[in-house]
């Protein structure tokens, strides 16, 4: 199965994250293969907007993938931490504008790529949450990107608390700029991509140039802000051992859920 699906059409790239059995969580592979495809996108003139979004209807991306997270090595920190700077510097780097239509829930490094867009789309179930601090990290990165959207006050509530917004709050607040019917997700969003694409050329070139410059120093002092505060989490393996035991979970609720179905098709 491709890690990705992707969709080129009047002059907007729709792309989708293709991990429905994992919540479209993000492991290396796909960090790559999405940051390789918006470098592509930046030189490609027939790509004037990207549309990204996950597949399925649970999930827009549940994040960093826990079950390679949680085989890091004690002193793996800065090595991992150079893997997500590359993935980050995709996003601000990209000279277009990009929209998340945002299909599901959004957590930790999902809701961090939701928010390195322009434009976010949701539907009513869409669950968006900072949760590292839930499994062991401290939420460096998107407790910025949630103090630029948000500021501060907001921002401190949702990273130590690893809360969800629901997408209405989030509308509220401004995180999610419209909230749509599951059915009319995918058609809003290309709708919004389309009117984008449709701007002159030169003058949407220029503005994004100027977004993109006015957020990316705040990001490379958080970058490294993070490599250093992760490492530090890492080094002493309670990150590791927080996500061990999420995924034991998870694995005993399957495995019981499992159990109970074959329990009543056996009735």
């Amino acid at each position: 199965m491709p890690l990705m699906e992707t969709r080129d059409e009047d002059a907007v790239l729709t792309v989708q994250l293709n991990r429905p059995e994992r919540l479209n969580a993000l492991n290396a592979p796909l960090r790559r293969a999405v940051g390789d495809l918006l470098g592509h996108a930046a030189g490609d003139e027939a790509v004037r907007v990207v549309v990204l979004t996950g597949s399925g209807d649970r999930a827009f991306c549940a994040g960093q993938d826990l079950g390679e997270s949680a085989e890091l090595a004690e002193g793996a920190g800065p090595e991992w931490m150079a893997g997500w700077r590359v993935y980050f510097h995709a996003f601000a780097h990209f000279p277009k504008p990009i929209v998340a239509a945002i299909n599901g829930v959004a957590a930790g490094a999902g809701l961090q790529t939701a928010l390195l867009a322009d434009i976010r789309v949701a539907v009513p179930e869409a669950r968006l949450l900072m949760a590292e601090v839930n499994v062991g990290l401290p939420a460096i990165v998107g407790g910025h990107l949630l103090g630029v959207h948000l500021g501060l006050s907001r921002a401190i509530d949702l990273v130590l608390t690893g809360r969800e917004v629901r997408a209405g709050e989030a509308a509220e607040w401004g995180l999610v700029h419209e909230v749509v019917p599951p059915e009319a997700l995918a058609e809003r969003a290309a709708a919004i991509a389309r009117s984008l694409a449709e701007k002159p050329p030169t003058a949407l070139r220029l503005t994004m140039a100027h977004l993109r410059a006015g957020r990316r120093e705040g990001l490379l002092e958080a970058e490294a802000a993070a490599e250093r505060y992760q490492s530090a989490a890492i080094a002493t393996g309670a990150p590791q051992a927080e996500m061990g035991r999420f995924l034991s979970r998870r694995t005993g609720r399957a495995a019981k859920d499992k159990q109970e179905g074959q329990a009543c098709t056996n009735t």
